[in-house]
């Protein structure tokens, strides 16, 4: 994801990650190890993915620029993949 962040973010491509119920401690030594490059969110008390009905970890939301909820996709995915990249684009084009 990082990756794709870095090719897409100059074309207003966001990424927010949000850790649910883990202490801020691991969250941020997590981020550091991993030279995360988006923010990352701690919904501490597990409101906000009980609010989004999150089931899986991770999750994956796609937001379109008005804020809107355009879809959802459960479970781990290659958002490296030409596939992926190809929605991006896709959806980074729209108005």
């Amino acid at each position: 994801m990082a990756r794709v962040y870095e090719e897409f973010k100059k074309d207003g491509f966001v990424v927010l990650a949000v850790d649910i119920q883990e202490p801020p401690s691991l969250v941020k030594n997590f981020v550091k190890k991993e030279r995360l490059p988006f923010p990352v969110l701690l919904d501490r008390d597990g409101r906000t993915s009980k609010k989004y009905g999150v089931r899986f970890q991770p999750d994956h939301f796609l937001i379109n620029k008005k804020g809107e909820l355009i879809g959802k996709a459960p479970g781990a995915k290659n958002w490296a993949s030409k596939e992926m990249r190809n929605l991006i684009r896709l959806l980074l084009n729209q108005e």
